[in-house]
C-alpha cells in the first residue's frame, strides 16, 4: 500500500527536503519559496505550499505575511519552509539567516511552531537546514 500525503510525519530535515525536492521544477532558474504547513505531531497537513518565485537572475522575497497567511489557510500547528539556491551554492546568505530568525520569532508571536529553513540545492542530496546548522537562531 502506498503512502499518501497525509501518512507523512516529518521527523528529519532530510525528509522535509524529500518534498520540497519534488515540488521544485527539474530545471531550476530561479529561487523558489515554499511552506510546508504540519499538525503539531509533525504530520504533513498539504504538499509545499509556493509562496515566492524571483526572477532569473534575482532572488525570491520571503514575506513573512504570505507564508504563515497560507500556513494557516492549510491548518498548520508547525512549518518548516525552503528556498533553493539555483546556483547550487548552498552555504547561507546573511539575509537568509535573518529571515529565519524573523519568521521563527514571528511564529512564536502567532502561535506557529517554526521548526526549519531549508537551503536546496540543484541535486536530490544537496541541501542544507538552517536549525541545524547556524548556532544563533535564538538570539535576537
Amino acid at each position: 500500500m502506498e503512502k499518501t500525503l497525509a501518512d507523512i510525519r516529518i521527523e528529519t530535515a532530510s525528509q522535509a527536503a524529500d518534498l520540497f525536492f519534488a515540488a521544485l521544477p527539474k530545471e531550476q532558474k530561479e529561487e523558489r519559496v515554499f511552506v510546508l504547513p504540519l499538525d503539531g505531531t509533525g504530520k504533513v497537513l498539504a504538499k509545499p505550499i509556493l509562496v515566492s518565485v524571483g526572477h532569473e537572475d534575482g532572488m525570491a522575497t520571503i514575506d513573512a505575511g504570505v507564508i504563515f497567511r497560507e500556513a494557516l489557510k492549510a491548518g498548520a500547528e508547525e512549518i518548516i519552509i525552503a528556498h533553493n539556491h539555483p546556483s547550487g551554492d548552498l552555504a547561507p546568505s546573511k539575509a537568509d539567516i535573518a529571515v529565519t530568525k524573523e519568521l521563527k520569532d514571528l511564529g512564536e508571536r502567532l502561535k506557529v511552531k517554526f521548526l526549519d529553513h531549508l537551503i536546496i540545492g540543484k541535486s536530490s542530496d544537496g541541501f542544507v537546514s538552517l536549525a541545524e546548522s547556524v548556532d544563533d537562531l535564538d538570539d535576537g
